[in-house]
C-alpha cells in the first residue's frame, strides 16, 4: 500500500492533451444527457440550469472513471491516459439530435496505456500486455458502478434528494454500460481481448445489476450470481468445444 501511495503521489496527474480530451468529453456528454430536460416547453433558464447540473455529474463520472484506471495502472507499473474519441462523440450528438434526446449513445473515448520502464523492471510480462490492459480497463466501469450504487443508496434508501441522486445513478449506469461494449477506442475491447470468459462475466454482472435496479432489486449478490450463470453458459456452449 505504501508503494502504491508513493506512486500516486509522484506520478498521478494529467498531460495537457488529456485535460483537453476530458474537458471536451465532459461538455459533449453532458449535452447529450441534458438535451431533453423533460419539460413540456423549452425554457432557456431551466435548460441551462439542468445542463450545469448534468455537467457537474458527468465531470464526477468521468473523473472517477479516469481516476480508477490511473490508480489501477500505477499499481501495475503503467500510466493510464484517457483518450477522447471524436467520432464517438459526434455519433452521440447526431443520435441525440435525431431522437430529440430520447436515446443516449455515449462513446466518448477510453483507456490508452503507457509503459513506465522504471516501474516494470524485473516484472513478469515486462511490456504492455492484454491482461494488464483488461484489468486496468475494468477499473473504470467498476468505479462508475460504485458511484451509482452510492447514489442509489441516498435516493432509494435514505430518500435524500431522490431526483438528483437518481439522475446521478442513471448517468453512471449509461456511461458504464457503453464503456463495456467491445468496440475500438472503448474500454470493453481491452477486456474482451484479455479473456472472452472474463468479458462475459464482467459485462453480464454489471448489466444484470442495472436491470435488477430497474426492478427495484438492489443486490450485487444476485448480479454476481447472474454473471456466474452467464459465464458458465458461455463456457458450455462456446468455449468448451474450442
Amino acid at each position: 500500500m505504501g508503494e502504491l501511495l508513493y506512486r500516486i503521489k509522484r506520478f498521478y496527474g494529467w498531460e495537457p492533451r488529456e485535460k483537453r480530451d476530458i474537458f471536451i468529453s465532459v461538455l459533449v456528454v453532458a449535452f447529450i444527457f441534458a438535451y431533453d430536460d423533460k419539460q413540456p416547453t423549452f425554457v432557456l433558464a431551466h435548460w441551462l440550469l439542468n445542463y450545469l447540473m448534468t455537467l457537474l455529474i458527468v465531470a464526477i463520472t468521468v473523473l472517477a472513471f479516469d481516476g480508477a484506471m490511473k490508480v489501477a495502472a500505477l499499481q501495475q507499473g503503467f500510466r493510464a491516459e484517457y483518450r477522447m474519441w471524436p467520432m464517438g462523440l459526434a455519433i452521440g450528438v447526431i443520435i441525440t439530435l435525431l431522437t430529440k434526446g430520447r436515446f443516449y449513445v455515449i462513446l466518448p473515448g477510453g483507456l490508452f496505456l503507457h509503459h513506465m520502464m522504471m516501474l516494470r523492471l524485473g516484472k513478469y510480462r515486462y511490456g504492455i500486455n492484454t491482461i494488464a490492459q483488461g484489468t486496468i480497463a475494468t477499473a473504470g466501469p467498476v468505479a462508475n458502478l460504485i458511484l451509482a450504487t452510492i447514489s442509489l443508496f441516498f435516493a432509494a434508501q435514505l430518500h435524500v434528494m431522490p431526483a438528483f441522486f437518481g439522475y446521478f445513478a442513471m448517468i453512471n449506469f449509461w456511461f458504464m454500460i457503453y464503456q463495456l461494449l467491445p468496440i475500438p477506442r472503448i474500454n470493453g475491447i481491452h477486456i474482451f481481448f484479455m479473456s472472452r470468459l472474463a468479458y462475459v462475466f464482467i459485462f453480464s454482472t454489471l448489466l444484470a445489476y442495472v436491470l435488477l435496479v430497474q426492478a427495484k432489486v438492489y443486490s450485487w449478490i444476485f448480479a454476481l450470481l447472474i454473471g456466474t450463470v452467464c459465464w458458465f453458459l458461455w463456457y458450455w456452449f462456446f468455449e468448451r468445444s474450442i
